[in-house]
C-alpha cells in the first residue's frame, strides 16, 4: 500500500516544499512507516511532513450519517377503533397501542411525530421523547423545512432539531419561524408561548379582518422587532426591522424606523433594480404614508375571547 504526497499538496500546507518533487511513503505497521523521496530534504521538512500526514485522514474524512434501510423502519398501525402505534418489520409492537392520541409519521425512518396527553413530540425508533415540537396551525406536527424542525423546552422556548432527532441550533427563541431556503425569521419582544395565539384560527380569522378594515394601510407591530438566522443558528439579520417580507430574487421588503426599503441577506440595504430582481417590484412612493405602528395586534380584536386572552396575558406578566 503507497500513499504518494505530491508537492501541490504540500504547498498548500507549508511553504518548504517546493524543494520536494515527491514523496511516498509505504506504512509497514500501525507504527512504522518508510519514506521514499526523489530529492533529499531537510529533517525540518520531513518533520512537517509527518504532521501532513496525521492531518491528512482529517482534512480528506467526512463524517457520514448512517443510512437506514427498511428492514429497520417503523410502521404505523391504525386500528378500527383509531388507536395508533407502530410496529417494525416482523411484526413486533415497538409503540403500543393508543400510547399516543394521533401519529403524524407514516413509517418511522429516524424520528417521527406524536401527540397524546401533555403535549406533542418527536420520538425515536427506541419509543423514546427526544423533545416536545411547535404544533403547526392545522394542529398537526411543525413543518419540516431545510431538513430542520422546531423543538421548544417545557417553558416553550423555540430551537430547531434535524431529522436524526439531534437539537442543532439551542431554544433561545421566544418566536421563530419556520426555514425558508436556508433562513429563519426570529421575533426580539415577543412573549414566550406566542405561538399558542398566532396559530389559532381564531387569530387569523381577527388579523384578516383587521387589514382588511384598514384597507391598504401597512400595520406593524411597534412591540417587536425581526432579525434572520442561517442553519448554524447563527444571527446574519440583526432583529432590528418591524417586518421582513421573504426573499425573492435575494432581496426582501422591509420596514424599519417608518420606512421600507429593500434589503440583501446579509442585512444591507440595496436599491430595487429591473435586471437584477425582475420578479420584485419598484418601492411604491407613497408607501411610507400607508405605515400604521399598532400597540399589538391584539389591541385591533374585540370580543369575549379575545378580552379572556389578554386578561390571562396580562396576569402572565406579573
Amino acid at each position: 500500500m503507497e500513499l504518494a504526497i505530491e508537492q501541490e499538496t504540500l504547498k498548500n500546507y507549508f511553504p518548504m516544499a517546493e524543494q520536494l518533487v515527491s514523496c511516498t511513503f509505504i506504512p509497514l505497521s500501525n507504527l512504522m512507516v518508510i519514506f521514499i523521496c526523489t530529492k533529499s530534504v531537510t529533517m525540518k521538512v520531513l518533520l512537517k511532513i509527518v504532521g501532513l500526514l496525521f492531518l491528512l485522514p482529517l482534512m480528506s474524512c467526512t463524517q457520514t450519517k448512517r443510512q437506514y434501510g427498511p428492514d429497520e423502519y417503523l410502521y404505523m398501525v391504525r386500528t378500527e377503533a383509531d388507536k395508533f402505534g407502530y410496529k417494525d418489520k416482523d411484526g413486533n409492537m415497538v409503540v403500543p397501542l393508543g400510547k399516543y392520541h394521533m401519529v403524524f409519521t407514516d413509517t418511522i425512518k429516524t424520528i417521527g411525530f406524536v401527540s397524546g396527553k401533555g403535549g406533542s413530540w418527536a420520538i425515536n425508533k427506541q419509543d423514546e421523547k427526544l423533545f416536545l415540537t411547535v404544533p403547526s396551525p392545522n394542529n398537526g406536527p411543525d413543518e419540516v423545512n431545510d431538513g430542520l424542525v422546531r423543538m421548544r423546552t417545557e417553558n416553550d422556548v423555540i430551537g430547531f432539531a434535524n431529522m436524526d432527532g439531534e437539537i442543532v441550533i439551542s431554544p433561545r427563541f421566544a418566536d421563530v419561524h419556520p426555514f425558508v431556503n436556508g433562513l429563519a425569521s426570529f421575533c426580539k419582544g415577543c412573549e414566550i408561548g406566542r405561538y399558542k395565539t398566532v396559530q389559532t384560527e381564531q387569530y387569523r380569522i381577527d388579523q384578516m379582518r383587521a387589514m382588511r378594515a384598514h384597507g391598504d394601510t401597512i400595520l406593524l407591530d411597534k412591540n417587536i422587532k425581526w432579525g434572520k438566522i442561517n442553519k448554524l443558528g447563527d444571527t446574519i439579520i440583526p432583529p432590528v426591522y418591524d417586518r421582513i417580507d421573504p426573499f425573492i430574487d435575494d432581496i426582501a421588503l422591509a420596514f424599519r424606523d417608518g420606512r421600507a426599503l429593500y434589503i440583501d441577506k446579509t442585512g444591507s440595504e440595496v436599491q430595487y433594480d429591473s435586471t437584477k430582481h425582475p420578479n420584485q417590484k419598484p418601492l411604491d412612493p407613497d408607501i411610507n404614508n400607508r405605515l400604521k405602528y399598532i400597540d399589538g395586534w391584539l389591541s385591533l380584536f374585540d370580543g369575549k375571547y379575545w378580552q379572556k386572552v389578554k386578561e390571562e396575558q396580562s396576569r402572565s406578566k406579573r
